[in-house]
């Protein structure tokens, strides 16, 4: 796949190096020289310098012929514009861009931009994965309408050895319990009366709404 990246900077070339190691085709624009010269030092001639809001400088880069062009500077204005050209003018097949700010996200996706990337989205989400909901974590996103997660909760071993079935607990709606694995490490699916015990980590499917409600849940009548 040949892929074009504009942006010589962190995210730029942070992803040329992987792109590159997965034996993709690359080519990075960038209108700082040096920056373009500590990337060809680091992995070979792939820069073009330039503006990649031009398309004669798009063009010297191979975007005719690229299967995908990426737009990772930190001006979403130039991000925005190279992804239209790529689209429009050179009828590149996908475009992924970064949007530094939160306010345009929402413009990218308008636009057409196949994979707008909100650094601000990403790093809230993070913060509040690790602050809000101690003893969950969310292993991933499921496809579908209902927003529905994959998450995995941690019964602490102060809340005592008995153990309670799973029929008992008032679980918040749309949620399923689908595996239990027992401090010793033993995986079991899980039927009505399987007990969770302090100890166990508890895999269930539910929404995203229902996270918090399901970790207190759990927490809660596990002690009682």
């Amino acid at each position: 796949m040949h892929i074009v990246i504009v942006g010589a900077g962190r995210i730029g070339v942070s992803l040329a190096g992987w792109l590159v190691s997965e034996g993709h085709e690359i080519s990075v624009v960038d209108w700082d020289r040096s920056s373009c010269s500590a990337l060809d030092e680091s992995l070979g001639s792939l820069s073009v310098t330039g503006d990649g809001t031009e398309a004669g400088v798009l063009s010297r880069a191979g975007v005719n012929r690229a299967d995908l062009l990426i737009a990772t500077t930190s001006r979403d204005d130039v991000n925005l514009v190279a992804c239209q050209l790529a689209r429009h003018h050179f009828s590149v097949a996908r475009t992924v861009s970064v949007v530094n700010n939160h306010d345009h996200a929402q413009l990218f996706t308008m636009l057409g931009i196949d994979i707008p990337v909100d650094i601000t989205q990403i790093v809230l989400g993070r913060v509040q994965e690790g602050l809000s909901l101690q003893g969950l974590m969310r292993l991933m996103p499921l496809s579908g309408r209902d927003a529905k997660s994959l998450v995995a909760i941690k019964i602490p071993l102060s809340l005592g050895k008995e153990g309670r079935p799973i029929k008992d607990l008032s679980l918040p709606d749309g949620t399923l319990i689908s595996l239990i694995i027992a401090r010793d490490g033993n995986a079991s699916i899980p039927n009505e009366n399987t007990l969770i015990r302090a100890g166990d980590e508890v895999v269930a499917v539910t929404t995203v709404q229902a996270e918090e409600e399901l970790r207190y849940t759990l927490m809660r009548e596990s002690e009682e």
